[in-house]
């Protein structure tokens, strides 16, 4: 149960956080200027409050918003301040749009994806499950992981959810590229196979776990992964994304489904809080 509450926490929050941009997008450019900056500073609050946050479920919490504010309101509105500045138009194909203009800038940092990632493939104290795998059957490391414990969780989390949803979403902008491969193209139906196959893992996995901080740190490749299978069947048009549309019972529905489980999860705090002075007494 642990892992489940986990996995749907973060889930519902990527139709939401579309959600959410779509309504402030529908303000104009000065409603868009005040997101950016407003998420922005939010996000990046969130994730120096970490620092006086003791336990690593609360850091990781506050990093897991911080970064998913930093990344929207930085990165997303930054590319479509960056779009209005460069004269980057939206791409429409047979009449109907198929990429905005800032997914366009955005899938051309696929280098700086490449640099990052080669960095923390030589970074001792990266403790990533596919970092680590890939060292040990490259042979990358001269020596053994640092060890020792993390003292605050939060700026790590915050990183690791803004680089693995950049990471995937320059992949999902290649793949769906017309150029170079095209969403109906091998390549495309494979990064799905992948994306579901890894997904139902590394779900497999998270549902082993029972420490609620490495569960919420788990979860989030977890969730990202799978949902690239959710972008791509939309891409193939077998359904319109509600949180685009603005359906409003379907958010509604999945709002609400976000409330109980973020009930659930303070719930367990609350519980394992009261087990644990019951224990010291």
């Amino acid at each position: 149960m642990v892992g489940l509450k986990a996995f749907f926490f973060i889930f519902l929050m990527m139709p939401l956080g579309h959600a959410m941009m779509i309504i402030i997008n529908k303000g104009g450019s000065s409603a868009e200027v005040i997101g950016a900056i407003g998420l922005t500073l939010l996000g990046l609050g969130m994730i120096v409050w970490t620092r006086w946050l003791r336990t690593d479920l609360h850091q990781s919490l506050a990093g897991l918003v911080g970064g998913i504010l930093l990344w929207t309101g930085a990165v997303e509105y930054g590319f479509i301040l960056a779009k209005r500045a460069l004269g980057v138009s939206d791409l429409v194909v047979d009449g109907k749009l198929f990429t905005y203009g800032e997914y366009r800038i955005l899938e051309h940092t696929w280098g700086l994806v490449l640099i990052v990632f080669f960095y923390l493939l030589y970074h001792e104290d990266v403790r990533c499950n596919m970092i680590l795998w890939l060292r040990r059957k490259l042979r990358l490391m001269k020596g053994a992981p640092v060890q020792g414990k993390v003292q605050n969780y939060g700026p790590r989390v915050a990183f690791e959810v803004i680089t693995v949803m950049w990471t995937f979403y320059v992949v999902l902008l290649l793949c769906f590229d017309r150029s170079i491969f095209g969403p109906h193209h091998p390549m495309t139906y494979g990064v799905f196979i992948l994306s579901l196959g890894c997904g139902l893992y590394l779900l497999f996995r998270l549902f082993r776990i029972r420490e609620l901080g490495l569960a919420i740190r788990y979860a989030i490749p977890t969730v990202i992964i799978t949902w690239n299978g959710v972008e791509i069947l939309a891409k193939w048009g077998l359904f319109r994304e509600p949180w685009v549309t603005l359906n409003l019972p379907v958010l509604a529905a999945i709002l609400i489904a976000f409330f109980i489980t973020t009930y659930l999860i303070f719930h367990h705090l609350r519980t394992s809080h009261r087990e644990a002075r019951a224990s010291t007494v």
